[in-house]
């Protein structure tokens, strides 16, 4: 049975870490994001800089939204030490249960998977809410986001920004949520 509950503490964990660390090198954070694999066996942040922003758009370029708001193209990412301890454990859960899991004809996700990724998705979005509050001091302004690549729909990244961000920063990404998903 997969721990739900100790996968979102060593998220928190691991975001916390993370961002302190970046922190450290680079003044300039403005928002991180919280990237995980559509198959559950893999998960990592990903963050990016206003400087790094700048050098790939001007806010007054039609593709400005793409690169402030698209993961694929920030500067920061992490993939190692804790956050890999917890893809390690991810990718040995879904391993120990592909045959449950997959459908070994059509290589379809069955039910039981489903039921996995939801609560997987639900134990993000409490880690991401608790990361939140556990920043809110020292880094206010900091967005953050949520992302399986290829999965989500505009709606649920939307839902997902507007829950631990602020109204303006929510209509902002809803507003652009097109130029960049």
């Amino acid at each position: 049975m997969f721990d739900y509950k100790k996968f979102e503490q060593d998220l928190v964990i691991a975001m916390e870490t993370t961002l302190r660390k970046w922190v450290r090198e680079y003044d300039d954070i403005y928002i991180l994001s919280l990237d995980c694999s559509r198959d559950m066996t893999s998960i990592g942040m990903i963050a990016n800089t206003k400087h790094y922003l700048s050098e790939q758009s001007d806010p007054d370029v039609e593709d400005y939204w793409y690169y402030k708001y698209c993961e694929a193209e920030w500067e920061l990412w992490e993939a190692d030490g804790f956050i890999k301890e917890i893809s390690s454990y991810m990718n040995q859960y879904v391993e120990e249960n592909d045959e449950c899991f997959t459908d070994p004809e059509t290589f379809e996700f069955l039910d039981v998977f489903d039921e996995h990724c939801d609560k997987m998705i639900e134990a993000c979005k409490k880690a991401l809410k608790r990361f939140r509050e556990c920043i809110r001091m020292d880094f206010p302004d900091l967005l953050l986001t949520f992302n399986i690549g290829e999965y989500l729909d505009h709606e649920e990244r939307t839902q997902f920004f507007a829950l631990v961000n602020s109204k303006d920063a929510s209509a902002e990404y809803t507003e652009h949520i097109a130029h960049f998903n």
